[in-house]
C-alpha cells in the first residue's frame, strides 16, 4: 500500500500550490475550494472559508502529495509543525538539482544539495511554507 503526504497550510494552500507547480514543472492543479464542494444539499461553507482549499492532489516525481488549508475555528486549528518531511527519490539527477535549487528560494538550507556517502546527491532544506523536503539520488 502507498503512503502519500497530506499537508495542511493556514490559508497558504493555494499559494503553496501554485509554487510547487513551478518547482516541480507540474499542471495545472485541480483544486477544490469549501465554497465549491457540493456536499448534502445542507451543505453550505461559511463565507469567510470558501476559497480556502478543501482539497487538491500534486503528482511529484510519481508520488502523490494532498494538500489543504485548516480553517480556523472550526476545533481543528492549524499548527506549524516540524514533523512533515518529504523523501523525493529519483535516478535523475538533473531533475532533483533543478529543483532542489528551485525549492531553496526563500528556503532554510539543512544539507546543500551534494554527493554523500549514501548517494551521489542529497539535499535537504526547510522552504518557505515550513516544509521539510529531501532529495536522494537513488
Amino acid at each position: 500500500m502507498p503512503v502519500h503526504a497530506y499537508i495542511n497550510f493556514d490559508q497558504q494552500a493555494k499559494d503553496a500550490i501554485h509554487f510547487y507547480e513551478q518547482v516541480f514543472d507540474l499542471e495545472p492543479t485541480r483544486i477544490l475550494t469549501y465554497g465549491g464542494f457540493q456536499g448534502g444539499e445542507n451543505y453550505q461553507a461559511p463565507e469567510h472559508i470558501k476559497d480556502l482549499v478543501m482539497h487538491a492532489e500534486l503528482s511529484i516525481f510519481d508520488s502523490r502529495v494532498m494538500v489543504s488549508d485548516t480553517p480556523r475555528g472550526f476545533g481543528h486549528d492549524y499548527v506549524l509543525g516540524n514533523h512533515i518531511t518529504l523523501a523525493i527519490t529519483s535516478n535523475q539527477f538533473e531533475s532533483l538539482k533543478r529543483a532542489y535549487d528551485r525549492l531553496s528560494k526563500g528556503a532554510t538550507i539543512i544539507t546543500a544539495f551534494a554527493p554523500t556517502f549514501f548517494s551521489g546527491g542529497y539535499g535537504y532544506l526547510i522552504d518557505s511554507f515550513g516544509i521539510g523536503w529531501q532529495f536522494i539520488l537513488e
